[in-house]
């Protein structure tokens, strides 16, 4: 039987980004995936025009359907989350389980709309074993402005592993293991591609959910990443990522 990945995110109605890349990372990587909506999204391949988030009633509801059926969840990938109400629900999840849980703390989108509710993550960073911020989302959710180990290890006192991830690092990725911090490198591509984020964090949590070790997941994520950007899907205005 496939391991199963858990991802709870927004729809992208261009296949970009949220719930359809984690979809598509997963089934490269030979995980089932099963996912919980967070979010409706109006946007295409390179703008969000709106976002509506789901009522935490219709959000309890699919756990609840989920969970009365499904036993095995090997992997957790959480992604935007757009209130406060539903992150209190999904930490009321996530405590059921033992499973590797990766958080995505998606604030803005790539065109610079503010799409994601901070008070959430920070209320579910001590919650989840890793958090994959970019720079700038680091910067907000740890509230320094500093250099790049000190944002990692400040996010890291919330008690989860951190990786920032390098878009805005020239292609280092900052990683604080909560012993100590270091750097992933791979080939740095400069192409402008939706939903590298989305693949990364659901590339991690896959392969944190095989058993794999912390730094060897990190560094599989990457090369998945980056394998999704040069295969990119060139539907509209922005390249989509492609797993």
């Amino acid at each position: 039987m496939s391991r199963v990945l858990l991802s709870m995110s927004a729809l992208d109605p261009s296949g970009g980004a949220g719930l359809h890349a984690d979809i598509k990372t997963a089934r490269r990587i030979g995980f089932y995936p099963i996912s919980i909506l967070t979010a409706l999204t109006s946007q295409n391949t390179y703008n969000v025009k709106s976002v509506h988030k789901v009522p935490s009633r219709i959000l309890k509801e699919q756990i609840k359907s989920l969970l009365d059926d499904v036993k095995r969840i090997d992997a957790i990938k959480i992604g935007l989350i757009p209130s406060y109400s539903l992150a209190i629900a999904i930490r009321k999840l996530i405590k059921k389980f033992t499973s590797p849980i990766v958080l995505d703390p998606v604030i803005y989108s790539s065109s610079g709309r503010k799409i994601g509710d901070v008070k959430s993550y920070i209320h579910l960073l001590p919650h989840v074993d890793v958090a994959t911020p970019n720079l700038t989302e680091a910067k907000i959710l740890s509230g320094l402005d500093s250099e790049p180990s000190n944002i990692a290890k400040k996010l890291g006192e919330f008690g989860c592993k951190v990786v920032i991830t390098g878009g805005e690092l020239g292609g280092k990725d900052i990683v604080f293991d909560l012993e100590k911090i270091y750097t992933v490198e791979a080939e740095c591509s400069q192409a402008t591609v939706h939903g590298t984020g989305c693949v990364y964090s659901t590339s991690l949590a896959c392969y944190l959910g095989e058993g794999r070790s912390f730094e060897d997941s990190v560094r599989l994520a990457r090369l998945v990443t980056l394998e999704s950007i040069k295969k990119a899907a060139k539907i509209g205005k922005c390249p989509c990522t492609n797993p």
